[in-house]
């Protein structure tokens, strides 16, 4: 039996009150306040205020608490198993009040929040990501509701923004198409509302991407109404050229295709600078964009060449793009029948998938094994 549950018991038999009482007095079952108080059932905070109400006992859920980390500290420090599942440990958990005004530190702490699942994301995948990165969306979106500053709320807004859609990508890579959708309505609503361009721009990109593959031509559509705003910078101007470049070649227009693929490169030499959430646009993630229009264009050997001097530059904290474009190369590779290349590759991304949880991912080295795998006698 639980420390909490025995104070419980004690209170209610001091003040000589029997279950059924207590439960008029409570507004719980008798047959739920006998379980806490036997310990089958966790007290929560709630419950424990209706006994400190229902017993004009002022102080007694701090007492409880107070014991119940002696107890547990004792516990585990002098060895004794404790069968409890973890889980039951946050039986109780409740979120804090939201503030009652938000200002810089809130809006920092969002920023940081981005920062932070950015970089587990491009490191580990959307799907390790994705749960955690949640959890912090719905705090930061909750800060909106809050007073504050006119100039705070777009600041607010636009650190919301980068945040949800770096959740809603995190769950388009691990498979959750449903959510990602509605993740990115939120982002491009809340980047509009942050009066970001270069954050609606990328949300834009995004959603695009999540539809490309089945509707390149309206996802062409999409990166083109990205591109006519004039403030959005250099460096992602570069990246909306060249996810333009691949969707138009998977729609069929390759010449086009290649002309929005030298733009992202002149674009992409010239670099500039970029708000802190669009950090992870670096050199080496445009030349991976560029040869993958390229590669979608139907330009092998340079796509080929490109990747080649890609890999080594991809390092462990772009573990999931390392894997993506082992796999874009294995795939060119076996494009002209070099198939025992291809199918090393293919291996070797399989390795590096291991530290790496990505439905979108696995899902492209599932198609590349079936293409590579050798044909039966």
């Amino acid at each position: 039996m639980s420390e909490t549950a025995r104070a419980l018991r004690a209170a209610r038999e001091a003040a000589g009150l029997s279950l059924a009482v207590m439960a008029q007095r409570t507004h719980y079952s008798k047959s739920m306040l006998g379980m806490v108080e036997n310990g089958q059932r966790t007290a929560t905070p709630d419950l424990v205020a209706a006994y400190e109400r229902a017993l004009n006992a002022q102080g007694l859920g701090e007492d409880v608490n107070r014991r119940e980390l002696l107890a547990a500290a004792a516990a585990v420090l002098a060895g004794a198993n404790t069968p409890e599942p973890l889980a039951r440990l946050l039986d109780g958990l409740t979120a804090a009040e939201a503030p009652g005004r938000v200002g810089r530190s809130e809006v920092a702490a969002v920023r940081h929040a981005t920062s932070v699942y950015t970089t587990m994301d491009l490191r580990y995948g959307g799907a390790v990501a994705a749960d955690v990165s949640s959890g912090a969306l719905r705090w930061a979106v909750s800060l909106l509701d809050a007073p504050m500053r006119e100039d705070t709320r777009v600041a607010l807004s636009a650190a919301v923004g980068a945040l949800a859609d770096r959740t809603a990508w995190t769950h388009f890579d691990s498979g959750q198409t449903y959510s990602a959708r509605r993740l990115s309505t939120l982002a491009l609503r809340t980047a509009d509302a942050g009066a970001d361009p270069d954050l609606r721009a990328h949300v834009v990109l995004n959603m695009a991407a999540q539809v490309g593959d089945a509707l390149p031509t309206d996802a062409v559509n999409l990166v083109e109404s990205a591109l006519s705003d004039s403030r959005v910078c250099g460096p992602e101007r570069a990246n909306l050229h060249g996810v333009l470049g691949r969707h138009l070649a998977k729609a069929g227009e390759k010449r086009l295709a290649l002309r929005h693929v030298a733009k992202a490169e002149t674009l992409a030499q010239h670099g500039g600078e970029t708000p802190p959430w669009l950090s992870f646009v670096t050199t080496a993630h445009l030349d991976s964009i560029i040869t993958q229009a390229l590669a979608a264009a139907d330009e092998n050997r340079e796509a080929i060449r490109r990747f080649e001097n890609l890999l080594p530059r991809l390092g462990a904290d772009r573990s999931r793009g390392r894997a993506g474009r082992m796999i874009d190369l294995a795939t060119l590779y076996a494009r002209t029948d070099r198939l025992d290349e291809a199918r090393a590759l293919a291996d070797k991304a399989d390795n590096a998938l291991n530290d790496v949880r990505s439905a979108r991912v696995t899902a492209q080295l599932a198609a590349l094994r079936q293409r590579v795998q050798p044909s039966s006698p």
